[in-house]
């Protein structure tokens, strides 16, 4: 389900003008959008997915940047810098920059409890975002 009119200008306000005004901007909300639950997070998708368009349009400035991965190094003497890895597998990737590491704080606070009753299960095998009672 795509964003209402609404929800967009709701996420705009969230991001840094470079981003909100980025000619990338559409297709940053389009690869957030599969990575951001909206059944997940509920109330908080739009926070949720302005830090993954965030996270993203980083990821993108350190790669322009030619950089590979987070700072791992640094020395002054003969100015060297070292990198982590860039691979992303799971949810690695998120801890490269701020917007990804809140929202991975954003995820575990909404990550469902064992023992939580009368709840929803959300969507389906085919990731929609389908609401059923779990009763």
């Amino acid at each position: 389900m795509s964003l209402t009119p609404q929800e967009r200008d709701e996420l705009v306000t969230y991001l840094d003008d470079k981003v909100a005004n980025s000619p990338r901007l559409e297709a940053l909300i389009k690869g957030a959008e599969l990575r951001v639950g909206r059944c997940y997070f509920g109330k908080a998708f739009v926070y949720a997915l302005s830090l993954m368009v965030q996270h993203k349009a980083a990821l993108l400035e350190m790669a322009s940047g030619g950089v590979a991965g987070p700072v791992t190094s640094k020395r002054e003497g003969d100015l060297s810098v070292g990198y982590g890895t860039g691979g992303s597998s799971g949810n690695n990737d998120l801890s490269n920059t701020v917007f990804g590491q809140e929202y991975l704080e954003l995820l575990e606070q909404y990550s469902p409890r064992p023992g939580v009753t009368g709840g929803v299960l959300c969507g389906g095998l085919d990731g929609g975002d389908a609401f059923r009672p779990l009763l």
